[in-house]
């Protein structure tokens, strides 16, 4: 048996549709279909039969009535077989029958799952489903009893959310690209309810995707004086932030929401990283971290990361790694290096910002066709305005899209750059600083270089030499005649890396000539140098030689981190052992011979 309450009221066993005798009869039996096979007492059926006033009849004439629906419904049930259907209580009456069998609840339950396959981002499949489920409806529900106050309730509830269903194809056909149909579905919504809202979204969108701007906007004066006629409202945010975007032709705030997992699964990054390179021993975390940003916009919801730290620590080498699993498992990968800004005609080349702009916004527009995108921008810190520009425009209105992005950005890297991660971190980008590598971490990186188990004095030592930074450790490890010298002695100055002798010296050349002095004698002393022997190696004021070391903290020669007690700037030291070695491979070998009998007879 079959109840059909989305029009007029149809009873159907197999093909056969049954008599339902007058209107009372049918009223009566809408009443016990709404309860949901709860029992309904006969006063209250009486009640609402006859809306609050029933006759002295009213009791008797339900009786019948139930007989006469008994025999409908179960023909040819003898009277000594109790009524499986229509049965009787105590206390009234109750039909009994499992929900699927009214079709409105399969109305219902269609409209769920179209919605969870529109999530999913099964468009087609979900365009399907919900047609499947408009097409139940064959006129106005509950028709039969809608003199009776007992339908106002459920009818009105099952109106609206036939409404709903028929916005949500709407906004399915929209992203099929079926734009006429869905322009001639939205103006059938808004000539129905002129009042709602949520259907003039949909219209003003179908209109701005047909080529028709100037018909959205003449649309949303009609509805802004429509509510303020009757209402005496003004538009609701949504239907206000429409009007803004066709405005500023804001593709990707007027597509439909995408919805989540709308990349296949072979997109989906691994739990865990795999095949990472053996140089990356120690950022195991960070990779996991990055590789949840991608799973995450693998359902559709854009990631953003900032990865920061100081030059060498290997914000690129964890770029480069995250791309290259993104690019194993199916996704676009797309690469910007920003150049510093402040040379002339070196911003990001044209090429470059017009490869990210037009990815972009193909990735707004039809994100099931583009795919899942990851654009990785190194060295955010010298973009340029534009670059800067769009990324924050992106972060601002690409939300819902599988979109990953990675920028990595030195340390102390200005005002401006810092306005921009603000700008990020307040929309949700997750920073992830990169520290030096731990004495453990150094281990493995040597042992994965040189093929063999390294003993732990090995590794301490080249941890000190490197200060756990992945640059100068490689250079260390890819100078082997240096290696061998800084394990076993100390007096090999001429063995510096040459990459690492240029960064020394492009520091140095930043100090002025006094704080030049307090570095070298920094140098002299030793990788902790105690700033009071500096000094009077100097012969300057203990305050001056502090507010010197200071420049050499800024440019990265010397580091400071809190001692306890902390006394005299005794906190100052070298982050690593090769580049104080460089800096004493810059001095003369007679001005280094004199520094250090100076410093013999001022420790004497």
């Amino acid at each position: 048996m079959e109840f059909r309450l989305l029009g007029p009221l149809e009873v159907r066993r197999d093909s056969e549709v049954l008599g339902l005798g007058p209107p009372m009869r049918r009223a009566l039996l809408l009443r016990l279909l709404l309860e949901n096979g709860h029992t309904v007492g006969v006063e209250r059926l009486c009640d609402d039969l006859w809306n609050g006033r029933p006759p002295p009849s009213a009791v008797s004439s339900v009786h019948a009535h139930i007989s006469r629906l008994r025999a409908t419904l179960e023909p040819g049930r003898g009277r000594q077989k109790p009524p499986r259907v229509l049965r009787s209580t105590p206390t009234g009456y109750a039909l009994s029958f499992p929900p699927e069998l009214l079709d409105s609840v399969r109305f219902e339950r269609s409209v769920r799952q179209a919605q969870t396959l529109a999530d999913a981002g099964r468009v087609g499949e979900a365009l399907q489903e919900i047609e499947r489920a408009l097409a139940m409806w064959r006129g106005t529900p509950l028709v039969d009893a809608r003199d009776h106050h007992f339908v106002e309730g459920e009818s009105g509830r099952l109106q609206d959310l036939k409404l709903s269903a028929e916005e949500l194809r709407t906004a399915l056909l929209l992203q099929e690209s079926r734009i006429i149909e869905a322009i001639t579905s939205a103006e059938r919504l808004v000539e129905r309810d002129p009042l709602r809202e949520a259907s003039w979204v949909v219209l003003m969108r179908a209109l701005y995707f047909a080529g028709r701007p100037a018909e959205a906007l003449r649309r949303y004066e009609e509805v802004r004086a429509l509510l303020a006629r009757d209402l005496g409202l003004e538009p609701g945010p949504k239907l206000r932030e429409t009007h803004m975007a066709v405005l500023r032709h804001d593709t990707v705030s007027l597509r439909p929401p995408r919805h989540r997992g709308q990349v296949a699964a072979r997109s989906v990054p691994p739990e865990r990283p795999v095949g990472a390179r053996p140089d990356l021993p120690g950022r195991e975390w960070e990779l996991g971290r990055l590789c949840e940003l991608l799973r995450q916009a693998a359902t559709g919801r854009a990631g953003w990361a900032v990865v920061s730290g100081e030059p060498g620590v290997g914000k690129t080498r964890i770029a480069e790694e995250v791309a290259r699993q993104a690019s194993g498992t199916g996704w676009q990968v797309l690469r910007i290096w920003c150049a510093e800004e402040s040379y002339p005609g070196a911003r990001v080349p044209d090429p470059q910002l017009r490869r990210l702009d037009g990815q972009l916004r193909k990735l707004a527009e039809n994100p099931c066709v583009t795919g899942p995108t990851l654009c990785v921008v190194e060295d955010v810190h010298l973009a340029s305005d534009d670059v800067r520009g769009l990324l924050v425009t992106c972060a601002r209105t690409l939300r819902e899209a599988p979109l990953a992005v990675v920028c990595t950005v030195a340390d102390e890297s200005g005002p401006a750059t810092e306005r921009f991660l603000a700008e990020l971190a307040g929309r949700g980008a997750d920073v992830i600083p990169l520290a030096p590598l731990t004495e453990d971490a150094v281990r493995r990186v040597v042992s994965a270089a040189t093929d063999g188990p390294v003993p732990e004095d090995t590794a301490r030592r080249l941890h000190a030499l490197s200060g756990g930074n992945p640059f100068l450790l490689h250079q260390v490890l890819t100078h082997s005649r240096y290696l061998g010298a800084a394990l076993h002695s100390d007096s090999s100055w001429s063995r510096v890396p040459p990459a690492v002798r240029s960064v020394v010296r492009a520091r140095l050349a930043e100090l002025s000539p006094a704080a030049r002095q307090v570095v070298d004698r920094a140098a002299v002393i030793g990788d902790r140098p105690d700033m009071r022997l500096v000094a009077r190696l100097a012969r300057m004021p203990l305050e001056e030689v502090l507010r010197l070391a200071d420049q050499a903290v800024a440019v990265r020669l010397l580091a400071w981190s809190e001692v306890s007690p902390p006394y005299d700037g005794q906190g100052y030291h070298f982050p690593a052992g090769v580049l104080r070695r460089a800096v004493l491979g810059e001095l003369s070998p007679a001005r280094r011979r004199t520094l250090h009998a100076d410093a013999d007879a001022v420790t004497a």
